[in-house]
């Protein structure tokens, strides 16, 4: 399986980074929705706590086909469970009504679990709602695209 290839670049720490993360096509038949209404929780809940942010830190976007996807607009979510330590990353593609697909998902660990693991599209699903029900449970970064103002 061929990883999605995310490159990041953080403008004021001068720092740049690569992300591979897996397609998610396999866990759903296809990607998974996600609905508008759940992105207007999530900005919500990133108004409510400090442990929700955003910044502009996605500088390229490069398929498994090898093919340069950066001109959409995508969300790459960064969780952190603070109970248990683990990591979640899951990369979002927008769409023109609001809603989304989620594409991929990483880090490696959490690919690998979820490859040997019946429940995988249940956990991937609660992990998505927890996100927005369980604030003190997690700290989340959402990186955008550079080229949005």
């Amino acid at each position: 399986m061929k990883p999605w290839k995310v490159f990041l670049k953080f403008d004021k720490l001068n720092s740049e980074k690569e992300l591979e993360l897996f397609d998610a096509k396999s866990y759903f038949g296809g990607y998974l929705k996600i609905k508008r209404s759940y992105f207007n929780k999530l900005i919500k809940v990133i108004n409510m706590t400090k442990k929700y942010s955003t910044r502009s830190a996605i500088e390229k976007v490069i398929g498994p086909d090898e093919i340069d996807w950066t001109l959409n607009p995508w969300m790459l979510i960064l969780i952190k469970d603070n109970e248990k330590g683990k990591k979640f990353w899951l990369f979002i593609k927008r769409e023109k009504d609001l809603s989304g697909h989620l594409v991929a998902i990483g880090p490696k660990p959490f690919v690998d679990y979820n490859k040997v693991n019946s429940e995988a599209k249940r956990e991937i699903k609660q992990i998505i709602n927890y996100i927005i029900a369980y604030l003190n449970k997690f700290q989340v970064i959402i990186l955008l695209p550079n080229y949005l103002p």
